[in-house]
């Protein structure tokens, strides 16, 4: 189960904990020390040795170039001269490791550009994390809401971080709910690996002062929305920041315009804090 899908069964004190531990792991967002896509060769990639080129003809998967002493060891083999890290375990070793404990690996959003990541559990945002501050839990904050399928091609533009270029996303639903006799809407999209979650990103009169400005997310099955009783239930409670909230390497989106309430949701995770609970971002 990753950190960003939980169940509604599962006891909230029970998912903040295991939110902790797995936003601190090996793959946690505060050990994602930075990405670039590589497209030239030779390419240097912050915090990983080597020279590092795209493959011939567009082949999957990354060249990097290294000399003994860099250090890089790919499928347990030192590189020395040249070694290809691959995109996919059925081609060969998939995990590039570092002499400073960090580890490379592949991604790619459509199989013709590839990025190097590079995660490191000793990042200045691993470092300093130590938990996830929260707003206590409060009842009053799960909500039932009207579910109306989206009409065929309806998408909302998304923006990211680092990229102005906005992304049309196919809407999935309109949600409402009444908050204080005032009815608010929320627009789902489709994610997961298999599209089986739906998505709301929202940012509220909290954002950027109570909780992490670029917003938080709610994860809903998508059964429990399509399943034609024209309802299903919002737990604020379990509001989750996005891993922009934890390391700047990451290059998260902004909600869209339709997802802005304008009241304050005092419910769910707020900051990514050190000991001092002082907010990492």
């Amino acid at each position: 189960m990753s950190a960003w899908a939980e169940t509604e069964t599962e006891p909230l004190a029970e998912l903040r904990a295991r939110r902790r531990r797995e936003v601190a792991g090996p793959r946690g967002p505060v050990s994602f020390f930075w990405g670039d896509f590589v497209t030239e060769v030779d390419q240097h990639v912050d915090g990983a040795p080597g020279r590092w080129s795209p493959r011939d003809a567009g082949l999957p998967g990354l060249l990097v170039r290294a000399g003994v002493e860099e250090g890089i060891r790919i499928g347990g083999a030192v590189v020395e001269g040249e070694a290809i890290l691959h995109a996919d375990e059925a081609d060969g070793p998939t995990v590039a490791e570092f002499p400073d404990g960090a580890e490379g690996i592949i991604f790619t959003y459509d199989g013709s550009k590839y990025a190097l990541q590079v995660w490191n559990q000793a990042s200045p945002w691993a470092q300093r994390f130590h938990d996830i501050a929260a707003f206590d839990e409060d009842p009053t904050w799960i909500v039932r809401a009207t579910v109306t399928p989206a009409e065929p091609g309806r998408t909302v533009s998304i923006i990211h971080h680092r990229d102005p270029v906005p992304v049309d996303v196919p809407v999935v639903a309109t949600l409402q709910f009444e908050r204080d006799g005032v009815t608010h809407q929320l627009v789902a999209t489709a994610a997961g690996p298999s599209r089986d979650r739906l998505l709301v990103h929202f940012r509220d009169t909290t954002s950027g002062n109570e909780s992490y400005g670029a917003g938080r997310s709610l994860w809903i099955d998508v059964h429990d929305v399509l399943d034609g009783s024209g309802e299903t239930v919002l737990d604020f409670n379990r509001a989750a920041l996005l891993p922009c909230s934890f390391s700047t390497a990451w290059n998260c989106p902004i909600p869209p315009e339709e997802n802005t309430l304008t009241i304050p949701v005092r419910a769910g995770e707020r900051h990514a804090v050190d000991r001092d609970g002082v907010p990492l971002l």
